[in-house]
């Protein structure tokens, strides 16, 4: 049973798919030691890291690496418990592969000392370097042995290496489907969007859409769910702008203005309902028109706790969408239960 904070009480527990940490043991120890080119140091505004390649971090405030400031805020909206993935901003860098190994180690293995400090049901989403397709699916494969994991988080757009529609990612998007590993496609901070002089100030708030909304865009049309069609791929932010203006799309498919070669169904919409969304930083009626449009069977909460271009009362916007109390639940909690499984 979850209370929101306005006393609403939803009698299951909420998952929140879409929360980010940065594990305060991983902190410490980069505070004593640098690894892989990475170091962290204290100031009044919180810690920041050292990122080879991309100089040191925004602050990262309690909310970020402290479990009480996490614990209160999910106490007052209703979350009962997440899925935690680690910021993008420390899992980016310009790194040669070996030292990119090391690294993604290293971060899962703090990220799984945050999930038994967190307890609850809290699990997390893993990281693995894609620079190497084949090494990327064998270390996919041995991190998905490790219990506290329930799938892995992917750049859209890697620092180094391929892209995710190039070949390279093909031995990895080949075991994520065998194993039926959830894979959550999340956009950079620097992201190619970056480029857009015009965009100013609102890399945050455009930005990272315009960079999903590519990034999955060019998945769909090189044919990677025609190659897998078993895969878990979970898309942040509600997909950015694709499933609104996918009808756009269809067009520059059918014009081949947007066609990298014949797709095996008709048109490239005709693939969204082969995604999870989840509710980030949307509306109650952009929820309520992404349920319409892919089912409520294919949306998850999320929250991006703890940034400030997230959703402060994600179980509240989910409520306050008007949805059928079962199709509420499977958003709130059925369809992540299912989704984020761990196998028998």
């Amino acid at each position: 049973m979850s209370r929101t904070d306005s006393d609403e009480i939803v009698p299951y527990p909420v998952l929140d798919t879409h929360a980010h940490i940065v594990p305060p043991s991983l902190l410490a120890a980069l505070e004593k030691a640098p690894a892989c080119g990475f170091s962290a140091r204290r100031t009044e505004k919180g810690w920041v890291v050292d990122v080879p390649g991309m100089g040191e971090t925004r602050p990262i405030g309690a909310r970020m690496n402290e479990t009480g400031p996490r614990a209160g805020w999910r106490a007052q909206t209703g979350v009962a418990t997440q899925v935690i993935s680690p910021w993008m901003d420390i899992q980016s860098a310009f790194l040669e592969p070996p030292a990119a190994r090391d690294w993604a180690r290293t971060v899962n293995d703090a990220m799984a000392e945050s999930v038994a400090e967190l307890g609850g049901g809290t699990t997390a989403l893993a990281t693995v370097a894609t620079d190497d397709g084949e090494q990327a699916a064998a270390d996919l494969l041995e991190v998905w042995k490790r219990p506290e994991f329930t799938g892995v988080m992917l750049s859209t757009d890697p620092l180094t290496g391929s892209a995710p529609h190039e070949e390279n990612f093909e031995p990895l998007w080949t075991v994520a489907a065998r194993e039926e590993i959830p894979v959550v496609l999340h956009p950079p901070t620097y992201g190619p969007s970056g480029e857009l002089a015009t965009l100013g100030t609102m890399g945050n708030v455009h930005g990272r859409l315009i960079d999903n909304t590519v990034a999955v865009t060019e998945l769909i049309l090189h044919g990677l769910l025609d190659r897998h069609p078993g895969l878990k791929l979970i898309l942040v932010h509600g997909g950015g702008f694709l499933p609104y203006q996918a009808s756009r799309l269809d067009g520059g498919y059918r014009t081949k203005e947007a066609f990298a070669g014949e797709l095996e169904r008709d048109k490239p919409s005709d693939y969204l309902r082969d995604f999870v969304y989840d509710t980030v930083a949307l509306s109650a009626p952009a929820i309520r028109f992404l349920t319409g449009l892919v089912g409520s069977d294919h949306v998850v909460l999320g929250s991006d706790y703890p940034f400030a271009l997230g959703d402060p009362r994600p179980v509240h916007t989910v409520l306050d969408a008007g949805l059928s109390e079962s199709d509420t639940e499977a958003i709130l909690r059925t369809n992540a239960e299912k989704i984020f499984r761990r196998p028998a």
